[in-house]
């Protein structure tokens, strides 16, 4: 009997949502920092095992909606918890329960689709500590399918997490194709990429208000290979930023781009020429226009289609 079906990470930001997802497929598909709001997207793992399949939204982090791109991002995540088939709420264990939990907890109240409870860094005595009070505080706002602890850094629980996400799901075939780990595309992964190397180099506001644009994206076939060439912005939202993205005469800029080509290589297989200029673009998470450019660097995913082509499971 095959089970397969959607799920949704929900939790705070630094949760280790992005951490969870890697581990459980066993390769990398989401940036990880300890920068909060890393992910803004929603992202798609794919985990396929021969009991079925289990297609993994990896979340952007609860938190208070800000600017108009915050506000879009809370909508990416009410949006998705309205259609899948499994919520996996994941919270870090060492931090004391407090109003983010609580809204955390809140988004939940209408959603009638199964949820999993799953303290997270385990690894970690303060985690330890709080077990029993933190799982205690969330069982107490209502009432969870199963409890999972793990350490999804340690990769500890990992398979009793997996055994109850596939015992939770609906009977059915896989959605896509198996051969799948993740529905984004590679201009999407490579642009991630870069904002990791940002995010690894950089201090204070910073993560929040940066964003990487690819300007031009080219494949090329030559006696040495393939040649991708890569020409991006790193938008921040004032001078001074821009600046310090860019360092003592350009120190930090090259830096961000030897270790964001590294990691493309590495991803593609293929030798990269990246080019990176730094723009200040004053207000830019609430410019609709910005937001747009930045919208067709989501990770692709529709339901399949039914019968009929409705778009609805089958």
């Amino acid at each position: 009997m095959s089970r397969s079906g959607t799920v949704a990470l929900l939790g705070r930001p630094n949760a280790g949502k992005s951490t969870l997802v890697n581990a459980l497929l066993g390769e990398k598909v989401a940036i990880v920092s300890d920068k909060p709001q890393t992910t803004r997207h929603r992202i798609a793992g794919v985990l396929t095992e021969a009991r079925g399949q289990a297609v993994l939204f990896d979340l952007p982090g609860v938190h208070r909606p800000l600017h108009r791109m915050n506000v879009q991002m809370m909508h990416v995540i009410r949006d998705t918890l309205e259609e899948v088939d499994l919520v996996v709420l994941i919270f870090d264990a060492g931090e004391a329960p407090g109003k983010g939990a609580e809204f955390v907890v809140g988004l939940l109240e209408p959603v009638e689709t199964p949820v999993l409870l799953v303290p997270n860094k385990l690894d970690l005595a303060a985690a330890s500590r709080r077990l029993d009070d933190s799982v205690g505080f969330y069982t107490s706002h209502r009432e969870f399918a199963a409890v999972c602890p793990i350490s999804a850094l340690a990769r500890k629980g990992l398979g009793a997490l997996r055994d109850v996400i596939f015992a939770s799901l609906p009977e059915g075939e896989a959605l896509l194709d198996p051969s799948l780990t993740t529905t984004q595309t590679e201009r999407f992964y490579v642009a991630e990429l870069i904002r990791e190397a940002l995010l690894e180099r950089v201090e204070k506001e910073l993560p929040f208000t940066s964003a990487v644009l690819i300007r031009q994206y080219e494949e090329t076939e030559g006696p040495r290979g393939t040649l991708l060439k890569v020409f991006a912005d790193i938008v921040v939202d004032r001078d001074s930023q821009k600046g310090i993205v860019i360092g003592n005469r350009g120190a930090m800029i090259r830096a961000i781009g030897t270790a964001a080509r590294t990691q493309i290589e590495a991803l593609l297989g293929a030798r990269v020429y990246l080019d990176l200029e730094v723009k200040a673009k004053p207000g830019w998470r609430e410019d609709p226009r910005v937001l747009r450019d930045l919208e067709p660097m989501e990770a692709a995913w529709a339901p399949p289609e039914g019968p009929d082509g409705d778009g609805e499971k089958a």
